[in-house]
């Protein structure tokens, strides 16, 4: 192998060892290195969310509203696996979300099948929101959470016409 080529292959693993990262919960800091440099599956950027829209989310998001514009978020699940979705910050100044939620599809539904968890959003004032979802244990809710979604919006005043 020539030098050049170790220089490459070990620069990554020692800079993310001499060079302190976020923390280390998402691995040892060369793993997180490189999760940082390649940030392909992170985010999903959603642009303007229209009036009424349904956002399916499954992985991070970020985007756009405007005042007074109301909008839906589904999160996807299984049926008897005994986890749900839970919103970690319903009362940001800038996005309300409704306290109530609803799933789908309504009433019984088979173990196995997916199961949508959908919660109403009002964008309320201009500003930044960053709300989180926390998928976690039905039965043991003080678990660390299987999986986290945030969605980040960005609320802007209505234009005037």
């Amino acid at each position: 192998m020539s030098n050049a080529l170790k220089i490459i292959v070990l620069f990554p693993v020692f800079a993310g060892t001499f060079f302190p990262m976020e923390g280390c919960k998402n691995g040892p800091p060369p793993v997180m290195l490189v999760r940082h440099l390649l940030k392909h599956d992170k985010e999903q950027d959603l642009g303007a969310i229209a009036q009424g829209s349904m956002l399916h989310l499954e992985k991070s998001a970020e985007g756009t509203a405007t005042v007074g514009e109301d909008f839906k978020v589904s999160l996807k699940s299984k049926s008897g696996d005994g986890h749900g979705w839970q919103c970690r910050t319903p009362n940001d100044p800038h996005l309300l979300v409704d306290a109530v939620f609803e799933t789908e599809p309504a009433g019984v539904v088979a173990a196995g099948d997916d199961l949508q968890t959908i919660y109403h959003l009002h964008a309320r004032a201009a500003g930044k929101a960053k709300i989180k979802f926390a998928l976690v244990s039905t039965t043991q809710p003080n678990n660390a959470p299987t999986e986290t979604i945030t969605l980040e919006v960005e609320v802007k005043e209505a234009s005037s016409k």
